[in-house]
């Protein structure tokens, strides 16, 4: 929910942030990175559908709102070997957070 994922973000100095990728994390992993610190969170370990190039991963864009006001960047990425695993990559929209990003592991269905 964004309402939850914006409290996270907004609140992030109340959880620890992750020094460096994850391997391979399972579904309903979730961790907190900042961008400043850690550039190449992504590198996690799974393999994502990549873009016609065959190099950049494919990952969808839309920003969420609370209410009617756009609060978030959300990315999702979905699984080469399984379609139905996803990570979710949200950040805030507002000057000052948008270097914390959450990472959402996901099996959908």
């Amino acid at each position: 929910r964004p309402t939850e994922i914006c409290q996270i973000l907004s609140n992030y100095k109340k959880f620890s942030i992750a020094p460096e990728p994850p391997n391979r994390p399972p579904s309903g992993s979730l961790f907190l990175f900042d961008r400043k610190i850690l550039r190449y969170f992504r590198k996690d370990g799974h393999i994502w559908r990549k873009k016609k190039d065959g190099k950049t991963v494919k990952e969808a864009h839309e920003k969420l709102k609370v209410g009617s006001v756009d609060v978030l960047h959300c990315y999702y990425a979905h699984g080469e070997e399984n379609e139905n695993f996803q990570r979710r990559t949200y950040w805030l929209l507002e000057e000052g957070f948008m270097n914390i990003v959450l990472v959402h592991y996901l099996e959908i269905k």
